[in-house]
């Protein structure tokens, strides 16, 4: 679990640099245009994929971990709302 919370930690934290770097490069939009004017909007978009995929990762995994949990715990013989409709109105957090 652990290397679930760094995965999507070191993604956020990725994520929340390069869009720093974003509003760098346009404060610097009076300057002549660089290499990191011209990178950063796109290191920007390739940080929010690589979030996003964090973040199914570890969504992914909680829900194996419920559905495990109901296993273990003899939760099958009791009716309860499955994974999707339990967690319905978190499950939109990390999406688009």
């Amino acid at each position: 679990m652990d290397s679930v919370v760094d995965s999507l930690n070191n993604a956020y934290q990725d994520l929340v640099d390069a869009a720093a770097n974003v509003l760098e490069a346009k404060e610097n939009v009076g300057a002549l245009e660089t290499t990191a004017t011209d990178t950063a909007p796109e290191n920007f978009k390739q940080k929010l994929i690589l979030f996003k995929v964090a973040c199914d990762q570890a969504e992914e995994f909680v829900r194996r971990l419920f559905i495990e949990l109901q296993h273990s715990s003899g939760a099958l013989s009791h009716p309860s709302a499955p994974f999707d409709v339990a967690f319905s109105e978190d499950a939109s957090d990390c999406k688009d």
